[in-house]
């Protein structure tokens, strides 16, 4: 086995590597090609497919509040009670912003549309943040080979390029 160093995947981009072994009766080559920057934005992708998935769930949380609160929901009902529960700290920040416009039982809260606003806005930013960690461009390219041989019939080629 070849003992090569180690290397530093967060200046990586792209590794390659032939690997050609050659006993008697036998010889292997094996080329591998990783390309940790596709890996890197692989994950920046989960991250923000989850933060617009947390970003769905409570903007359809604030719209039902929304729909609640303008059809006049009965609060000390189970659900409506749940949902202003969970949404309350969300609209919170926003409450004393303007007015609640009531007629009975119904109230158009504006407030609730402009906490959805400012959180699109919110969640947007930081999905914009993910992805320029999960774009970083290439600057530099190097090779490196080895050449091992082992006894007088193995040898070990291992070659990497590196775009850094």
């Amino acid at each position: 086995m070849p003992n090569n160093i180690p290397l530093d995947e967060h200046a990586v981009d792209r590794r390659e590597e032939t690997v050609v072994t050659q006993q008697p009766g036998f010889a292997a080559t094996e080329q591998v090609t990783r390309d940790v920057a596709a890996e890197r934005r692989q994950s920046m992708a989960l991250i923000t497919q989850i933060i617009w998935g947390l970003f769905g769930l409570l903007e359809i949380m604030l719209a039902l509040r929304f729909l609640l609160k303008l059809i006049g929901a009965n609060p000390d009902s189970g659900f409506a009670a749940f949902m202003y529960g969970i949404t309350g700290p969300f609209t919170a920040p926003f409450d004393l912003l303007i007015g609640t416009p009531t007629s009975g039982a119904m109230s158009l809260e504006i407030t609730t549309l402009i906490a959805m606003g400012i959180y699109a806005l919110v969640f947007w930013g930081i999905s914009y943040i993910v992805r320029i960690f999960a774009n970083r461009p290439s600057a530099r390219t190097s090779t490196r080979s080895t050449r091992e041989q082992t006894g007088t019939d193995t040898e070990l080629t291992t070659y990497t390029s590196l775009i850094d």
